[in-house]
């Protein structure tokens, strides 16, 4: 199993891809991929950039980083992804200080600025800020004219709203635009339990319950029909299909 995994027996240790959305599913899927892995291991300075864009990323980043810390950036921005730029002429307006971005290790620049996480009282968003911009500086978002455009609209209309919401709730890694349901947690808990070498009924056992899994397994039941989709849609997702959950 790949390092910095948690064992795949234990079901909690997956609970935080229920919380994920699209682009950060999609990481948890690539980086599982043994190709990937390869290519990190393996990375020449100079195709750098080539090999980035081979796997749809501005950067590469350590496969090993589990999607509660990583930022991966996706080439084009996904609809959720906002540009943050200088407001011209704003008098009245929010500035960059209220957005309140994080600051971490895995923070990534292209050559107009720096991609980030904005935290608000209820969730966080993923945010491109533009350079030269101040933290008094007035703000804006800025819209690209592009398949994606309405949707991008939509993400922003709720990022404004977000940004006014009172709400004391806890904070959750991401927009509550996009949430995952559990079918994920499962997914992935399965392709790590086939990696570890686990048989199917061991797999339904650390997802179910042993006593689900005494009461109702058979060969040909339910269960382990579900054990086997789950085995089947991983391996899609992991070599290649994430890129359909970056832009749903």
């Amino acid at each position: 199993m790949m390092k910095g995994l948690s064992a795949w027996q234990n079901r909690e240790a997956f609970k935080y891809t229920e919380q994920l959305d699209g682009p950060l599913l999609a990481w948890e899927y690539l980086r599982r991929n043994g190709a990937y892995r390869t290519a990190w291991n393996e990375q020449n300075p100079v195709e750098l950039e080539t090999a980035a864009r081979d796997w749809g990323l501005l950067r590469l980043i350590d496969p090993a980083v589990d999607a509660r810390t990583a930022i991966p950036i996706w080439q084009p921005d996904p609809p959720s992804t906002l540009r943050v730029v200088r407001a011209s002429a704003a008098q009245v307006g929010l500035k960059l200080y209220d957005l309140h971005i994080e600051r971490q290790p895995y923070m990534v620049r292209d050559d107009q600025g720096t991609y980030g996480t904005a935290l608000m009282k209820s969730s966080s968003w993923r945010v491109h800020v533009a350079d030269g911009l101040a933290e008094d500086d007035r703000i804006a978002i800025a819209i690209p004219v592009d398949e994606f455009a309405r949707r991008r609209m939509a993400a922003a209309d709720r990022f404004i709203v977000d940004l006014k919401e009172k709400s004391t709730g806890s904070r959750s890694r991401l927009s509550a635009s996009d949430r995952a349901d559990r079918f994920h947690c499962s997914v992935l808990q399965a392709i790590d339990g086939a990696a570890a070498g686990g048989t199917h009924r061991q797999i339904a056992v650390a997802i179910y319950g042993q006593r689900r899994v005494s009461s109702s397994w058979t060969p040909d039941g339910d269960l382990r029909a579900r054990i086997r989709y789950f085995l089947k849609r991983g391996t899609a997702l992991v070599n290649g299909d994430y890129r359909a959950l970056i832009y749903r």
